[in-house]
């Protein structure tokens, strides 16, 4: 028997002791001379009672020690493939999420500020559902999924500003951003804009509109990406059944691109043509000066178109790769979002934003997180936007042609 039930059961049985001697006294004091108490029967009648422990406030003990024991016990390459970040990012989000902590109170004690940040990594950068993380780390799956929600808040409000500015057509920026893709092969561009497709359970009453073409439901990440890997701009949550052209017409980041002074002031004349720094996509967008997309397929192409096609897409494999980090290191991202509908773009939109913090810190994605991505989801097919023609944006795709043939040619 362990020290605080043999001092509950002191306890117990000095208050019956009290109440005893209270008794007999009364007795003994009552004039009644025709009533007899045996007190030797009253102390058996005391000793015979059960003595129970008094009622405490019910919690589930659970053992989970993987936090407390297994991760200081191992080195820091097992942290980083639990946490999918090495240990110096991680003490970042410690020190700068310190409004996750949480106060003990009167029943139990809160659960510790890292162990809250470790518990949130841990399930977006693993497959596991909420009942196995739980089991790991010894808390219920339901406080899994409170901590994970209210650590994704927490992370968009602190870091979003700083890793996601939405101040991201300034010069600087700008000219950072174009000598960057220069460097790939690429003149005057700004970025790689894509759309990429992720898993979701929608509500039965929007299960049609997120019913994409390859015969799942999932909602868009769509994405403009500098020449770093690094997520400039993201428009997340649009339906399945919503192509990239689409998304991109009726986004923020197209009016802003057009309505840019910026982009036309830092034009460079390229073969004899002035080309305004640009957008850079697949074919499914819509051609025009400001979105440059490669030349139809062609088995007659000609020297400069295919060389054309070649450094765009050299150059817009930047977005391809921004988005195999994310589902690498984010497993959740890969293997589909199973919580409600409503936190979807939170959880998206954290793990963007870590992907730009880990980014700007150098951390790189270990190889088998690569590997584990072979059995994802196929992405639905490319659309072809050939109709779309457009005299002063194929003058610029012709300039832009010669140049990269006359640079390799150098």
């Amino acid at each position: 028997m362990d020290d605080e039930n043999i001092a509950i059961i002191s306890a117990v049985v000095a208050q019956q002791n009290i109440f005893l001697h209270q008794l007999i006294m009364l007795i003994n004091d009552d004039d009644d001379d025709d009533f007899n108490f045996d007190e030797d029967e009253m102390l058996d009648w005391v000793t015979a009672i059960k003595i129970q422990k008094p009622g405490r406030l019910w919690s589930f003990k659970r053992i989970g020690t993987f936090w407390e024991k297994e991760v200081p016990e191992n080195n820091e390459a097992f942290f980083k493939e639990s946490f999918r970040m090495e240990r110096p990012c991680f003490d970042i989000l410690v020190n700068r999420l310190e409004v996750l902590r949480k106060k003990d109170t009167n029943c139990r004690a809160a659960i510790p500020l890292e162990k809250r940040i470790a518990i949130a990594l841990y399930t977006l950068g693993s497959s596991s559902e909420y009942r196995t993380v739980g089991r790991l780390f010894g808390v219920a799956p339901n406080s899994v999924c409170n901590i994970l929600h209210e650590f994704c808040r927490a992370l968009i409000h602190e870091f979003s500003k700083e890793y996601m500015s939405p101040n991201y057509l300034t010069s600087d920026k700008i000219d950072e951003c174009v000598k960057g893709f220069e460097a790939i092969g690429f003149p005057q561009c700004l970025g790689a804009i894509d759309g990429c497709h992720i898993e979701i359970k929608p509500p039965a009453a929007e299960a049609v509109d997120h019913h994409n073409s390859k015969g799942w439901y999932s909602t868009v990440l769509f994405a403009l990406v500098d020449y770093r890997y690094r997520f400039t701009y993201v428009n997340i949550g649009s339906a399945g059944r919503c192509n990239d052209s689409m998304i991109y017409q009726k986004s923020s980041l197209a009016k802003h691109i057009e309505a840019s002074a910026l982009l036309q002031e830092k034009a460079k004349e390229i073969s004899g043509v002035n080309v305004p720094v640009m957008l850079i996509g697949d074919s499914a967008f819509r051609f025009s000066k400001k979105l440059m997309k490669p030349y139809p397929f062609s088995p007659v192409a000609s020297l400069e178109q295919r060389t054309f096609n070649y450094n765009l897409s050299k150059a817009r494999r930047v977005v391809e790769n921004a988005f195999g980090h994310l589902k690498a290191r984010f497993r959740i991202i890969g293997k589909g979002l199973g919580s409600h509908h409503k936190n979807n773009s939170a959880i998206i939109m954290s793990c963007c934003i870590l992907h730009n913090i880990l980014n700007m810190h150098n951390s790189a994605i270990n190889e088998n997180w690569e590997l584990a991505t072979n059995d994802q989801r196929e992405q639905p097919d490319t659309s072809n936007s050939s109709a779309d023609f457009n005299q002063s944006a194929e003058q610029i795709r012709s300039a832009i042609a010669k140049y990269c043939v006359d640079r390799n040619e150098n």
